[in-house]
């Protein structure tokens, strides 16, 4: 989804083509080689290629030549994964949150002016972007390049998408930042977990410097939310972050909450002996609200329904912990709010019957409780919230399955060297069990692999996947893993 909101159509194509420059890097190959493996025409090709040749000159710093006197050769200088981030952080749409961001006197005009675009380009090319602001109530004023909406939103929002295109790096300077970073890291490190690891400490800072500009430009938080979070408030945290910047009591306050709201916006539990699980759970025990209402709900409706009569939420720290800190978000911000979890592609999920199960039960809960007083706000939260909580509780729902594992006939020539690879792939996934292939017994197993279609009995109707030695075995073993987890999604799906 980011990518379609940055990149335009010939920087999509660009990425396309250098992903095969890579793959292909090992030798010289003609236009006409990357031509054929390609929707586009020679003329394309050249074209594209000449535009990927000034963008890696800019990147390194050298004059960088792929099309040769005798055809194309990249010598892989720069991953893909490198050169897709210069695209991103190169884009207009990109360009206008860092201009947002720390350049909050500039409008249109000036960012124009700057980055040498036309007016209409700009428009046109942040249209995405403004659409994608609208969706959490958040109005872009593309004159004044200026963001009014929920301030805290505004502020999750910017984060988001800024760490998702860049992870923080290459930022520009703040003047005279009077940001203490290690102070602050020191102060919320029991709440934030690996505050002191590389990632973290780029998290940390970017989340800091946001929280900062926005407030030195004007846009403060005057009001708390009615719910607190289980994450204490911290006034020290704040003065070290604003210093004599804000003087106002109650600005302080609602900062200080936004803070420890912060530190609970995300599924960020992975130890099961986290201190922060031992102030969750003084908290439910102390605090009565529509957040702690619909976490129990929730919770008890998982355990009635999807798990086996012993099973315990003590046993399951990590995900509980997760699970709160998604809900107890959502509750008490009572709006939607973007995600990076939703801004990626995991549309692995659409195709995992136990993950619809969960997403259509959890969906008709939220529906159900969004009815209530005090409880309208989730009406608009209801599929993000429904579609995060099965994707986090799947692996667990299916853990719990004991007839869904996949019998797998494996039918192939008598070589060991050939047939080896193959069955030691199959082994190893865990919700698999080869057998052997029985005539006139086609019920001792569910899925057929053989390397011939040939070698698949005529009278067997049960799925098949043919997995030819001489072809590309790469590809091949994804395909494989597809067909065997879509059987395995089905298995014994009318019996649950």
């Amino acid at each position: 989804m980011l990518e379609s909101m940055m990149l335009e159509d010939t920087a999509k194509r660009k990425l396309t083509l250098f992903k095969l420059l890579t793959i292909f890097s090992n030798k010289q190959h003609s236009i006409n080689f990357f031509e054929k493996r390609l929707d586009y025409s020679y003329s394309r090709v050249v074209y594209l290629l000449e535009l990927i040749q000034q963008d890696l000159t800019k990147m390194i710093g050298k004059k960088e030549e792929i099309l040769q006197v005798n055809g194309v050769h990249y010598k892989q200088d720069i991953s893909y994964d490198m050169y897709y981030q210069f695209l991103i952080t190169q884009s207009v749409p990109y360009q206008l949150l860092i201009s947002i961001l720390f350049y909050p006197n500039d409008n249109l005009a000036k960012f124009c002016e700057k980055n040498y675009h036309s007016r209409t380009t700009v428009v046109r090319k942040s249209k995405l972007l403004s659409d994608y602001f609208k969706r959490f109530n958040i109005k872009l004023n593309i004159s004044q390049l200026s963001l009014s909406g929920d301030e805290k939103v505004i502020r999750i929002t910017l984060y988001t998408l800024i760490w998702l295109a860049s992870q923080g790096t290459n930022l520009p300077k703040i003047n005279n930042n009077p940001i203490d970073y290690k102070k602050i890291t020191k102060i919320i490190s029991p709440y934030f977990p690996d505050s002191y690891s590389y990632s973290a400490h780029k998290q940390i800072t970017l989340i800091l410097d946001i929280v900062y500009l926005r407030v030195h430009s004007g846009n403060v938080l005057t009001e708390k939310t009615t719910i607190d979070p289980y994450i204490p408030s911290n006034k020290t945290y704040t003065k070290a972050l604003f210093g004599d910047l804000i003087c106002e009591t109650k600005t302080l306050e609602a900062e200080a909450q936004f803070a420890a709201y912060l530190l609970i916006s995300t599924p960020n539990f992975f130890r099961n002996n986290d201190y922060r699980l031992s102030l969750l759970n003084i908290y439910l025990k102390e605090q009565t609200n529509s957040a702690t209402k619909l976490l129990d709900e929730f919770c008890t409706l998982f355990s009635n329904e999807f798990v086996p009569s012993d099973f315990s939420w003590n046993d399951e720290p990590i995900l509980f912990g997760n699970v709160a800190n998604i809900i107890l978000s959502a509750s008490i911000i009572e709006q939607p709010f973007p995600t990076l979890f939703h801004l990626i592609n995991h549309s692995l999920y659409s195709k995992n019957e136990y993950y619809y199960r969960l997403f259509t039960k959890f969906k008709a809960l939220f529906q159900k409780v969004s009815k209530r007083k005090n409880f309208s706000w989730l009406k608009d939260n209801i599929e993000q919230l429904s579609d995060t909580l099965a994707a986090l509780l799947v692996p667990l729902y299916e853990s719990f399955q004991v007839n869904n594992i996949v019998r797998i006939a494996l039918i192939a020539e008598s070589n060991y060297l050939l047939v080896q690879p193959l069955t030691q792939f199959i082994e190893e996934l865990p919700f698999v069990q080869l057998v052997a292939y029985q005539e006139n017994q086609l019920s001792s197993f569910d899925f057929i692999v053989a390397t011939s279609s040939y070698l698949i009995p005529e009278e067997c109707q049960k799925p098949s996947f043919v997995f030819r030695f001489s072809a590309d075995n790469d590809d091949q073993y994804i395909g494989l893993y597809q067909a065997i987890k879509t059987i395995h999604n089905k298995k014994d799906i009318n019996s649950i």
